[in-house]
Parts: structure tokens; sequence; C-alpha cells
């Protein structure tokens, strides 16, 4: 809950009280469990709730329709709650009766092979509707190279393969050979820097290439 920005917990009569195992569990999420709220029904729970989606994994008459989390997800974004909204989740044990179900307004389901646990199912729900639009740490807007540093870039490799007699793929021309290199390099969209990484390791190989060539020639002289 911390992790995705959700901080008000309601505990429906609890097996055991929040003690100093589920302190040393919670680590920064601490405050949430000195604010939790504990309550002897579902009913009371949801009193305030204007919307109450119910987590399921078991199909029937009862549950007929089942909401995935992308749907669910969608819905929402479409038109948002316009009050307050709650997601119920059963005991790790039998998850959430018939009955408490239907105090549900929607129901949701996680598919899987077997049964999630409870914080697993937990994690999974507030990622998709909470944690999808947080932005990762340290990303940066891509700078695509301009079109003429990859045509630079391509006059470039076109005269050290040239100059190292590579040869050419089934009889192509070397233009040829270089237009398919080109449309490689434009389908990766390649940045500013990357069009320089790749231009000088071709420079490094064309003059390690001339380094060698200078050397075995000088030997054949003597």
């Amino acid at each position: 809950m911390t992790c995705f920005g959700i901080n008000h917990l309601v505990l429906v009569n609890p097996v055991n009280e929040p003690g100093v195992t589920a302190y040393n569990w919670a680590c920064h999420g601490s405050e949430i469990l000195d604010n939790l709220k504990q309550v002897n029904s579902l009913a009371e729970a949801l009193q305030d709730v204007n919307l109450a989606f119910g987590f399921t994994r078991r199909c029937g008459k009862r549950r007929h329709k089942l909401l995935s989390l992308p749907s669910l997800k969608q819905e929402l974004d479409v038109a948002p709650c316009p009050g307050r909204a709650a997601l119920v989740f059963g005991n790790e044990k039998s998850g959430l009766s018939n009955e408490e179900l239907e105090g549900c307004h929607r129901l949701v389901t996680i598919p899987s092979h077997g049964s999630l646990n409870l914080s697993h199912s937990v994690s999974l729900a507030l990622y998709e509707l909470f944690g999808r639009g947080l932005e990762v740490p340290g990303v940066y807007n891509k700078k695509l190279a301009s079109a003429e540093k990859r045509h630079s870039l391509m006059l470039a490799v076109a005269k050290y393969l040239q100059a190292m007699g590579y040869p050419p793929q089934r009889g192509a021309s070397p233009l040829e050979e270089i237009a398919k290199f080109t449309d490689i390099l434009d389908r990766a969209q390649l940045e500013e820097w990357e069009i320089g990484y790749i231009g000088g390791m071709f420079k490094h190989l064309y003059t390690k290439f001339s380094e060698c060539t200078s050397a075995n020639s000088a030997k054949s002289q003597q």
C-alpha cells in the first residue's frame, strides 16, 4: 500500500491484533498500521464507501460477471468513482464468501494457475490500478539522431568497409549493401550517442586494420 500511495486500511474482524511481527514486515508502511481501522463486519467497513470491488478467484452462478484488472482500470479511467472506493479482499484461507461478495458492487478476478497469496493479489491489484502510471526513476527523454548524422555515419561506414575490402553479400553493389545497413539502423531508432558509438567502433576497426596491413607490408619487403 505504501509503495503505491494507498494509506487507508480497514481490517474486518481480524484473527490477530497487528503486533511486532506485522510492524517488522511492514517496514516503511508502519504508519498505515498506526492508523488502520478495525471493524466487526464488512457492512460496517463499507458503510461510507460508494463503490466496492470484491476480489475472488472462484467462478459460479452467483459470481457470473467478473472483471479483469485491466478492464476495471479502463472502467475507472472512463468514469472515475464519484466518491470513496474500496478494494475488498478475503482472508488467506477461504477468500470472500458469497454473502460478502453480495455486499460489493463489482467483482474482480486475477486469472492464475492456482490460488494466489493474499499479499500477491493485493500487490498485483494496486500495481495495475495505481502503479502503472508511476514514472521510472532515472528514465530520460530519448533524443533520436538526426537524419544528417545518420547519413554521415553511413558514408563513414561505407568508406571503412570499402577500404577493408568487405565483400558485398550475394553480388550486391556497395551502395545496395549500405542501403541494407541503413535500413537496419533506421528501424533501430538510434540516439545521437549511439551514432557516435557505432562510428567510433568502425573507425577503431579501420585503424587497427590499417596498422596490421602496414605491418604485413613492411614484413613482406624485408
